[in-house]
């Protein structure tokens, strides 16, 4: 995965014409004031400067070979040209209002890439499950997975039982779990079992940036007694809050906490020896190295909440900010960075209820991350979204492309809460991550109640299930009727294009390919897209039903007909129907 763009190097003679044009303001700072550099000693110090920076802005370099529209990040926005009678671009800032030739009705419009008639909708999840089903004595109320992931050829996922604690699961095709007999902790007398010694507890992630022995990482939760609290407080002071505190301040029973653990295989985990933060986040949070930022994220669960009037007259001790308990404070998703995995600031909200979004009465419950199968560079997130109102939960789609900003992705919950009587017919909440099955279709992990959230639990069973996306189709680019757009400029990680789409009968999908042309002709245009000879609308065979990673072909060729290096512009014309996804090949 790139991290930066690739810099041409500098010349030799630019650099000298740099290094004279630094001396030069150099003299002049200390003899009077500035004199003008030549147009050549401008453009060779800007050219210069730039090249220790990155540049931004088309064409952009895929993290994989897949790109989904979760938001309008890969979605060209366009442009609009006015064009006189001969076709050529009318200057905004010519003068000759006037003048016959510039009225509107004689001028012709140009729109390249301009989309139109589309909109981005999540797709509902079909349901599975339960798919581990308690079968061993340290199984005996429940059994349910924290993480799964595809590592390699193999699935893998850490989960947690009860009475027995955290343990690992493999499979070879993400639906068929085995227990991996680790031998490392006692259950009624034996070690023939898959329970971990030391529990990763939290979710787990695999760092491509670690050494083997720390490979796989976990983020925890884990809540502190008083003599810890208090030695992590006096030496870190800007790592906590008080809202950590769980219960009355006179009477702590406990503190939150985050922290992590590292393993070199997934299974021999071991725990950072100092917590990462001191402040409420009660589980679930996801962890991962991002490889653009050379840092470390986790995504915590936090509130929406200000801070309390001094002038109040109630107990202090009494804490006002949680809901339910007659507190204010909404449930939202947090975030935390760091250049190394331990020294983190307290995390800060980036995901909170906002009414165009949820309802008033809903809150965030969860901060599952996860990136798309092949798509490294598109972000999803998976929260749980619980209602005050009638105890029941849904779970939402939200997006980003660098985890920072998030936007919720159109369309209506991915999964609900089932009927009253199933075994998720109480409340549901997601797990990761995204994971891609042999046969293609894309599950993510979650567990279900058959009881309410806040119901009397005496009496609540608890089972994994699977959030599942047939042909790996979760977010679609859908044309009711008819609709264009285009991708952003990129460098085809491939020749061919292949597309994951649906149409109506009556319906069909064409593909354009163009490029950014890097010559203008004008002096003040950064260029201008043309069609790539032989890559037409007219010439592309129409895509037309269900096609699941249909190669795309121009007069029966599949070559994408770009030249090495070109800035590639992927247009597409809509006709009653849906895109899930492109890929290259």
């Amino acid at each position: 995965m790139k991290s930066t763009p690739a810099f041409r190097p500098v010349h030799t003679n630019l650099v000298s014409t740099v290094t004279r044009l630094g001396l030069m303001l150099a003299l002049a700072c200390a003899t009077g004031p500035l004199q003008a550099a030549t147009p050549e000693e401008t453009e060779a110090y800007l050219a210069a400067t730039m090249s220790t920076k990155p540049m931004w802005g088309m064409p952009y370099e895929l993290d994989g070979k897949r790109m989904f529209f979760t938001n309008w990040y890969f979605v060209h926005p366009g442009n609009l040209n006015w064009l006189d009678e001969e076709g050529r671009r009318i200057n905004t800032e010519e003068e000759g209002a006037e003048n016959p030739k510039y009225d509107p009705w004689n001028v012709n419009l140009d729109r390249p890439s301009s989309p139109y008639g589309i909109e981005i909708v999540a797709q509902r999840a079909e349901r599975m499950g339960p798919v581990i089903k308690p079968e061993m004595p340290w199984e005996k109320d429940y059994v349910i997975f924290k993480t799964v992931m595809k590592d390699g050829d193999k699935y893998k996922g850490w989960g947690k039982s009860k009475p027995g604690g955290d343990c690992y699961f493999e499979s070879e095709n993400g639906v068929n779990w085995r227990r991996v007999i680790l031998r490392q902790k006692e259950f009624e007398g034996s070690l023939e079992n898959n329970l971990f010694k030391v529990e990763p507890e939290g979710t787990v992630f695999i760092d491509p940036s670690a050494p083997p022995e720390e490979r796989y990482k976990c983020v925890r939760g884990p809540s502190v007694k008083f003599e810890q609290f208090r030695q992590f407080v006096e030496k870190y002071p800007d790592k906590w809050e008080t809202r950590a505190v769980k219960g009355l301040w006179r009477k702590p029973e406990k503190f939150r906490a985050l922290g992590g653990g590292v393993s070199p295989d997934g299974t021999n985990w071991k725990h950072l020896p100092e917590l990462f933060t001191v402040e409420h986040s009660d589980g679930m949070e996801v962890g991962y190295f991002d490889q653009h930022l050379k840092k470390y994220v986790i995504f915590t669960r936090t509130f929406l909440v200000g801070p309390r009037s001094t002038r109040w007259n109630g107990d202090p001790q009494v804490r006002t900010w949680m809901a339910p308990g007659g507190g204010v404070g909404r449930r939202a998703i947090g975030r935390m960075e760091s250049d190394t995995f331990g020294d983190f600031p307290v995390s800060e909200p980036v995901i909170v209820p906002v009414p165009e979004e949820v309802s008033p009465s809903q809150s965030f419950y969860t901060s599952i991350w996860s990136t798309i199968p092949g798509a490294p560079d598109c972000q999803l997130m998976f929260p749980a979204l619980w209602d005050t109102r009638d105890d029941t939960c849904s779970i939402g789609m939200w997006s980003s492309h660098d985890g920072k900003l998030w936007s919720r992705v159109p369309g209506p919950p991915v999964l609900e809460t089932a009927a009253y009587g199933a075994w998720d017919g109480g409340c549901i909440f997601s797990f990761p991550y995204l994971t891609e099955l042999p046969n293609g279709d894309f599950v993510l992990p979650y567990k279900g109640y058959n009881l309410p959230h806040k119901y009397p639990r005496g009496h609540m069973k608890l089972f994994a299930g699977y959030m599942v996306w047939p042909k790996g189709r979760i977010v679609a680019v859908e044309a009711k009727e008819i609709g264009e757009f285009a991708t952003v400029g990129i460098i085809p990680p491939g020749r061919k294009l292949k597309v994951n789409a649906l149409t109506k009968r009556a319906g069909g999908i064409q593909v354009e390919i163009a490029r950014l042309n890097p010559t203008p002709d004008e002096e003040e245009f950064a260029g201008f897209e043309e069609v790539v000879p032989g890559h037409s609308f007219a010439e592309c065979k129409p895509i037309q039903g269900d096609q699941y990673w249909t190669t795309v072909t121009w007069n029966g060729d599949a070559d994408m007909g770009f030249r090495e290096g070109d800035c590639v512009i992927i247009r597409f014309k809509m006709d009653r129907a849906k895109l899930f996804g492109i890929e290259f090949e």
